[in-house]
């Protein structure tokens, strides 16, 4: 009955009212998705996604990639919604073409980076591969604190709060202590030229580690990342297996990629 009173009314309702019903729907259900909703309400995924959005800033729900499911108990972290929903859809697509190089069994690291802490949510969606995942950032153990197919292990060190991570001589010294397949790493900025820069030295020194400590490594960056490095030098585009970033990206830096025989995804 509710479903075919609210197509009737299509999206005229207040956004207080949609907000009540995705939260019923999410916690009936226990996970929704953005065009279920979209069916539902009546309303554009536009709309829906917004909506979402503003419950997940409210605690009220959990956004994930393509919709929200309810919220569990366990570790939760907050990001500030300007750090963390800049570019939100491109950084949902550079996290879904991540996890299609994870296999079942790996061991990986993922860094502090926003775009990480997308990957860690998909990871977390999907169940059918078994991953160890080693990690500075806060949010990342915190979202992957409840998933059963994945073992967290996190770094020691001072917590940082932007982003909620851990940094410093204690998170090296930690971080050399594991080895693993594959690391997953977002970037200050990226100069094809020279490669990946950081304008934070204690940044740049962890990633450094976590880097060394990897066998493949794959940065994970949008559009906005690409031009003139920052002060620290991270490393080569050599240590690199693979950048992989959005559709938005500039021609000329996918000219100069495939110049350089740098390996991209865009998706």
């Amino acid at each position: 009955m509710l479903r075919s009173r609210l197509k009737m009314e299509k999206c005229r309702m207040k956004m207080k009212e949609r907000l009540n019903i995705i939260v019923h729907e999410v916690q009936e259900k226990g996970q929704i998705r953005v065009s279920e909703l979209s069916e539902l309400l009546g309303c554009s995924e536009v709309t829906i996604r917004n909506d979402i959005r503003k419950l997940d800033e409210q605690g009220r729900v959990k956004k994930t990639y393509g919709g929200a499911v309810k919220i569990e108990s366990g570790l939760t972290v907050q990001f500030a919604p300007g750090e963390y929903y800049i570019n939100g859809d491109q950084k949902r697509r550079i996290a879904g073409k991540a996890y299609e190089y994870i296999e079942d069994g790996d061991s990986i690291m993922i860094d502090d980076s926003t775009t990480g802490c997308y990957l860690a949510q998909y990871i977390k969606e999907h169940s059918e591969k078994t991953v160890s995942v080693v990690t500075n950032s806060v949010y990342v153990a915190a979202e992957l604190s409840t998933a059963d197919h994945v073992r967290v292990y996190m770094l020691g060190g001072q917590i940082s709060s932007h982003p909620a991570s851990v940094m410093g001589n204690i998170t090296v010294e930690s971080a050399s202590q594991y080895h693993v397949n594959k690391f997953f790493t977002g970037i200050r900025r990226i100069d094809l030229m020279v490669g990946m820069t950081s304008a934070d030295a204690e940044h740049a020194e962890v990633k450094r580690m976590m880097l060394g400590k990897a066998d493949e490594t794959y940065v994970l960056a949008d559009h906005t990342k690409f031009g003139n490095g920052s002060l620290f030098t991270v490393c080569t585009m050599e240590e690199v297996k693979r950048i992989i970033t959005d559709r938005e990206v500039a021609d000329e830096i996918l000219t100069l990629a495939r110049k350089l025989k740098i390996p991209m995804d865009v998706v």
